[in-house]
C-alpha cells in the first residue's frame, strides 16, 4: 500500500472508530502517502496527524473561521401544533430542498406526511438498501422530487447542485453536524442565496 486516504477523518474518530483506524494505519508502511479529508479537521484527528503523518501539509479552501457569504441562516420558532403545517409549506416551495431529521423513522414518517399534502419527497437513511439510496439520490438530482428528507447520512460526502434550502427539522446533534448539513447549500454553482433554518 503506497497511498492511504481517510475521508471524513473527524467523523470516523467522533463515531469511535479511532482504534480501528489506528490498527489499519499501523499496518501501512511508514514511507507511504497518507491523506486525511474532511470539512472539519479537529479533535482526535490531531492524534492521527501526530502519529501517522510525517511533515504534514494542510490544504484548505478557506480559513476555519471564514464566513460563508453565500448562505443566510434563519430560525423559525413555531408552536409544536403548527410545526407540520410550516414544514409542509416550506417543502412545497420552488427549488431543491434538503430536510434533515434525526431518525430513520422520522424520515419515513415525514415523507409520508408530505405525500399526503401533495409534496413529493425522497427518503434517505442508512436503513434503506444501497439501490434504494442510489435511486432516491438520482430522483433528487434529476428533479423528479424537489425535496430530500434525510438523516445525517446525507450531511457528508453527498453533493447535489442547486440545493437552495436546507431545513433542520430536528436540530443537529452538534456544531459540526450543523456545519455539514448546512454545507449542502452554498456550494451551488448558481450562487443563489440559500438559507438554513
Amino acid at each position: 500500500v503506497q497511498i492511504t486516504v481517510l475521508d471524513e477523518a473527524d467523523h470516523m474518530c467522533d463515531l469511535g472508530f479511532m482504534p480501528a483506524v489506528s490498527a489499519l494505519l499501523d499496518q501501512i508502511p511508514n514511507d507511504g502517502q497518507r491523506l486525511l479529508f474532511s470539512a472539519t479537521l479537529d479533535g482526535d484527528v490531531d492524534k492521527l496527524v501526530r502519529r501517522y503523518l510525517h511533515d504534514p501539509v494542510t490544504h484548505s479552501v478557506a480559513p476555519a473561521a471564514a464566513p460563508v457569504e453565500t448562505m443566510d441562516h434563519h430560525l423559525f420558532i413555531v408552536d409544536r401544533a403548527q410545526k407540520h403545517d410550516v414544514i409542509a409549506e416550506v417543502a412545497g416551495r420552488e427549488g431543491r430542498t434538503i430536510m434533515f431529521v434525526r431518525t430513520k423513522h422520522g424520515v419515513d414518517a415525514l415523507a409520508k406526511r408530505l405525500a399526503r399534502v401533495g409534496v413529493r419527497a425522497g427518503a434517505l437513511h442508512g436503513g434503506k438498501t444501497q439501490s434504494a439510496r442510489t435511486r432516491t439520490l438520482a430522483d433528487f438530482r434529476e428533479g423528479k422530487v424537489a425535496v430530500l428528507i434525510a438523516t445525517d447520512v446525507a450531511a457528508r460526502g453527498i453533493h447535489v447542485d442547486d440545493v437552495t434550502l436546507v431545513v433542520h427539522v430536528d436540530p443537529a446533534a452538534d456544531h459540526k453536524d450543523y456545519l455539514h448539513r448546512a454545507g449542502r447549500t452554498a456550494r451551488s454553482p448558481a450562487r443563489c442565496r440559500p438559507a438554513g433554518c
